[in-house]
């Protein structure tokens, strides 16, 4: 089995005016509780009771807050973006681990994740060729397991679909591409500038709703100048987000029900 090492993103606190708010009272909603353990405290479990995950390094915590792991982690602070902490994150991992190639990236709100979807995760990124490989769960799957899951999809010309919160990237692709990784922070927002990092063609066929997913692993490639894979996962957990208080009852609910059996 492959041993990755992985970057788990728990940055970011809900401001007035977010869904979240209310629950997490300027806390990280990675610190919510999930039956008895923290919201990343559960991914930890999934991650480090798997056989393909090494070192972890949590970025936007500082220290462990009080929670426990079955192995030490490790730490680096809020960078201000989701990207931004990617990169910090795996930066950090280079730092302990300068031979470093693979890394996969994790969210923190995914808590019904679980070590054999990690596991069948790495096992079909084999043979490790690609620069990236990113996941996504088509809406009857998720559906299926989490019904009025009240997730945002995506309308490709492949079909509707929620992107999945693993990927894995080749880590020396946080150095050699650093100017498009802040070309796609800042044009995220703007689509004339995001076009010029994606091209005007690709953008015009996603608003259109003609873009497959052919056409996302050839616009990745032309930006990171690696083969890139778009990964069909059949696991619903890993696309699961805890981004509303629903989805957070939802997500509880499922735990409880789970563990109770």
């Amino acid at each position: 089995m492959t041993i990755i090492n992985c970057v788990v993103l728990a940055g970011g606190l809900p401001q007035p005016g977010d869904p979240l708010y209310e629950m997490t009272q300027g806390k990280s909603k990675a610190l919510l509780d999930m039956n008895g353990r923290t919201m990343l405290e559960r991914v930890i479990d999934a991650l480090q009771e798997s056989q393909s995950i090494g070192e972890i390094v949590v970025v936007g915590l500082g220290n462990d807050q009080g929670m426990t792991f079955q192995r030490p982690v490790h730490h680096t602070p809020d960078f201000g973006s989701m990207l931004k902490n990617a990169l910090g994150g795996i930066a950090k991992m280079r730092e302990l681990h300068p031979k470093t190639n693979l890394v996969m990236v994790c969210s923190a709100d995914i808590p019904t994740l679980t070590p054999e979807i990690v596991d069948a995760f790495i096992e079909n990124c084999a043979p490790y060729d690609k620069g990236m490989v990113y996941n996504f769960v088509d809406k009857a799957t998720l559906e299926a397991r989490f019904p009025n899951s009240n997730r945002t999809y995506v309308k490709l010309k492949d079909g509707l679909i929620a992107g999945g919160d693993l990927t894995l990237i080749q880590a020396d692709l946080s150095d050699t591409n650093r100017d498009i990784w802040e070309a796609l922070t800042n044009a995220r927002k703007h689509a004339w500038q995001l076009a010029r990092v994606v091209g005007f063609r690709f953008l015009l066929k996603f608003l259109l709703r003609r873009l497959s997913f052919a056409d996302i692993e050839e616009a990745a490639f032309r930006i990171t100048g690696r083969p890139c894979q778009v990964l069909h996962n059949p696991h619903a957990e890993i696309a699961m987000d805890a981004d509303k208080p629903e989805q957070v009852e939802l997500l509880r609910a499922d735990i409880k029900s789970r563990e109770e059996q």
